[in-house]
């Protein structure tokens, strides 16, 4: 039978130790070893803006290429050109940083280090970043507007439409055609990144395989049904237009909001000879090169030349 604690033999401390010790003492080598190369913690790593000069102004952290400058050009990112465009369409003041997804607070870009004075910037050790979902909420209060975007399920719903079958399009577009891949997304992705060919090797497989896994969010099927995937997209840029008409903004406001940023991210970059997509490849752009949504077009043209000419 099994015994009960109590009636367990019990120990003095001094057994116990004993019995423990030498478990618990560090190997004569091992101990040699750290004597000679002693374990150092490091402290945190300091946040970007810390580095950055220009504390006066809003810094944005995007993708974005080499040589951009001070937010001259369109970030290549979707996510990073609808927020970078929506703060320009509002007349918010910043400059742009290049950065990646491993330099961000929250995992991801892009996010806004907010101005600080000289005497803020002396005196405080953290300024707290701005995660993209609380731009719209920062940037109304730093210009002193109401929130532009109407909250219902007709706005969502459009919204909807880019951040799901327009994306997943734009996902296979970029990563898991071959030669889109090796001509787009590498320059941008995976060159930058690293000089070593096992990484870039092992960087390629891991984003190819990530936005497999975000596609087959949106799927019940274990196979993507590529001809499915790219007539989703197709009519949601066809519902877009449609929305839009003869307007010049969504929704015939007298200025564009974040729909309208949001819709130029992937217009612009999808027409942006700059990408050097391969046209024969590259269906999701079709109905725009074509002619099929010309106020999308349109519309591009007009953001375009208000944000960055």
């Amino acid at each position: 039978m099994p015994q009960d604690e109590e009636d367990t033999p019990k120990k003095t401390k001094a057994a116990l130790k004993q019995d423990r010790s030498p478990w618990l003492t560090t190997p004569k080598p091992i101990k040699r070893l750290f004597d000679r190369f002693p374990l150092v913690t490091y402290p945190a790593n300091e946040l970007p803006q810390r580095k950055h000069i220009e504390r006066s102004r809003n810094t944005l952290y995007i993708f974005a290429l080499e040589g951009d400058g001070r937010n001259t050009l369109p970030s290549f990112n979707p996510s990073c050109l609808k927020w970078q465009t929506y703060l320009k369409l509002i007349g918010v003041d910043f400059v742009t940083v290049l950065s990646s997804n491993h330099a961000s607070p929250t995992g991801s870009l892009p996010f806004v280090i907010p101005a600080s004075s000289a005497t803020e910037a002396s005196t405080l050790d953290t300024v707290t970043p701005i995660p993209s979902n609380k731009l719209p909420e920062w940037a109304s209060k730093i210009r002193h507007v109401t929130k532009q975007e109407p909250e219902n399920m007709r706005y969502d719903a459009y919204m909807s439409l880019l951040d799901h079958r327009i994306r997943n399009g734009w996902l296979h577009t970029l990563y898991l055609i071959p030669a889109n891949f090796n001509a787009v997304a590498r320059s941008l992705y995976i060159e930058p990144s690293t000089s070593s060919s096992p990484v870039r090797y092992a960087l390629s497989n891991t984003l190819r395989a990530a936005a497999l896994a975000e596609i087959h969010k949106s799927s019940t099927s274990p196979v993507v049904d590529i001809d499915a995937l790219y007539r989703e997209s197709d009519n949601a840029f066809s519902a877009l237009s449609e929305l839009l008409g003869d307007d010049d903004w969504f929704f015939g406001k007298n200025a564009p909001g974040l729909l309208d940023a949001a819709v130029f991210a992937y217009t612009h970059l999808l027409l942006d000879e700059s990408m050097s997509w391969k046209t024969a490849e590259e269906k999701l752009g079709e109905g725009l090169r074509e002619g099929r949504w010309k106020n999308l077009v349109e519309h591009r043209k007009k953001i375009y030349e208000n944000c960055y000419q």
